[in-house]
């Protein structure tokens, strides 16, 4: 990771270096939301050695999340790099269900909600293709705050590294200094990946990722 980090930070010093008479640099603007999910599905089951304690975890939803960001763009056509700052407010809704020593699943559904404010430092390459540009870059992630539920669990414990990363793309259409696009976001940690219960890991299957739609300007 490291190793990624340095040599993205060498291409856009190259980049600003390169012919950097011809550039403009701009403020950016931007507000996005990503949809809600429900991902499901990815249940495990916990306390298996201790079966009247034992229960099914799983991730319920992902609840609709808003972005609001400030950056600067550089532009050497038709290529272009974009560093921003996004808030961003996450919150995910967990499953439980208690299960009977006969490993029957019941039908006693207990919900548990985290709440995670993020800072999205997006770093971005960019190409201009005229009536649309397509983006890629490195997602380095700032937890600033962070509240679960889940500690209301005997035997819950959490290991939540405030920076984390992932990757992003998108596309967006041009219309006059405003975009419209969509941008892929995934993060490199799996869903519930910092919690256990009694020293068991809760990582569910499946990458945390999510679809933003966003409209930003220039100035």
């Amino acid at each position: 990771m490291k190793n990624t980090t340095y040599l993205l930070a060498l291409a856009i010093c190259s980049l600003l270096n390169i012919n950097d008479s011809h550039g403009q640099t701009s403020m950016v603007y931007s507000i996005g939301i990503a949809p809600q999910q429900s991902p499901g599905g990815h249940y495990i089951f916990v306390n298996r050695n201790t079966p009247r304690e034992e229960f099914t975890f799983d991730l319920a939803q992902v609840k609709a999340s808003y972005f609001l960001g400030a950056g600067v763009r550089h532009d050497l056509n038709p290529f272009f790099f974009m560093a921003e700052a996004q808030y961003n407010k996450r919150e995910y809704v967990y499953d439980i269900q208690y299960t009977y020593p006969e490993f029957v699943r019941t039908e006693d559904v207990q919900q548990y909600a985290e709440t995670m404010h993020v800072i999205n430092v997006p770093l971005t390459l960019g190409v201009d293709l005229g009536a649309v540009e397509v983006t890629s870059g490195l997602l380095p992630q700032f937890v600033v705050s962070h509240n679960s539920q889940l500690e209301n669990i005997e035997g819950y414990s959490e290991d939540l590294n405030i920076m984390r990363f992932g990757w992003h793309s998108g596309v967006a259409a041009k219309v006059a200094n405003f975009r419209f696009g969509l941008n892929y976001q995934m993060d490199f940690n799996n869903y519930a990946d910092h919690m256990s219960i009694h020293g068991e890991s809760l990582a569910l299957s499946g990458n945390s990722n999510r679809i933003v739609g966003l409209i930003s300007c220039k100035f």
